[in-house]
């Protein structure tokens, strides 16, 4: 009940907000890749921490807007295997996807937004945990929620500044464990959060083209759903950005 009224009172502001941005703004839309290695990321699983290799993770993103109404799309296709160490594993090798959308509405150069963010992740363990320490471990994630976000925009040189600031509170999901030795598959309840914030700069190189340069924060936090909460997955990373946007 009060997960709706917070909601209905969002909706209020976001009508409210648009409606002093002049309905006759062009409508619109661009599509782009961008290219983020992962700086200093960190990733905290079965009570160790693992430093992420600087993969240069590839979003697609797009957007379309009529007056002030927004959408913004943004994922993670399915990866290529991530090899890295896991001290107490061994070799791990991650697959993850990633999508994400928000409805924003804006009234000037400040904007809210209200979306939705899903994970699907899959991980292999050439050593399995202690449920069946004698076989390889496959471990399926998926894990969505609502964000809320605050955005700013405003024109810099021959271009567009543009910062986001979001939080998802609350992203809910079941992680599935398979094991090769054939022990039987656990179902894993799980809970998280996340924060994160990015700031990005559109330079115009053409009629319909944008250069992009940025940086994202990403903390993402999770556990299983039980009484005691302990840790299932934490991921924190700094990621700059250089990408491509083009513009129909």
């Amino acid at each position: 009940m009060m997960r709706a009224l917070r909601l209905a009172a969002l909706a209020a502001a976001l009508v409210g907000l648009g409606a002093g941005t002049a309905l006759a703004d062009p409508a619109g839309a661009d599509i782009g890749l961008t290219l983020n290695p992962v700086l200093g990321g960190i990733h905290d699983s079965f009570n160790d921490t693992i430093h992420l290799p600087p993969v240069p993770v590839p979003l697609l993103d797009a957007s379309a807007h009529v007056g002030p109404f927004e959408v913004v799309t943004f994922g993670v296709p399915v990866t290529a295997a991530v090899p890295y160490t896991d001290a107490i594993q061994g070799a791990v090798a991650l697959r993850l996807m990633i999508v994400d959308a928000t409805l924003r509405v804006w009234g000037g150069r400040f904007g809210v937004g209200v979306g939705q963010t899903l994970y699907n992740q899959t991980t292999h363990y050439a050593t399995a945990d202690s449920y069946a320490a004698s076989g390889d471990e496959r471990q399926y994630s998926r894990i969505t929620g609502a964000h809320y976000e605050l955005a700013m925009r405003t024109p810099f040189r021959a271009g567009t500044l543009e910062t986001s600031l979001r939080y998802a509170p609350v992203l809910l999901g079941t992680q599935v464990s398979t094991y090769g030795s054939g022990a039987p598959s656990r179902f894993d309840p799980e809970r998280g959060e996340q924060i994160d914030g990015s700031m990005r700069y559109k330079h115009r190189i053409g009629p319909h083209e944008d250069a992009v340069l940025g940086v994202r924060y990403v903390n993402f936090t999770a556990a299983y759903d039980i009484p005691s909460r302990p840790l299932s997955d934490r991921n924190c990373a700094l990621m700059p950005s250089i990408g491509y946007l083009w513009r129909p």
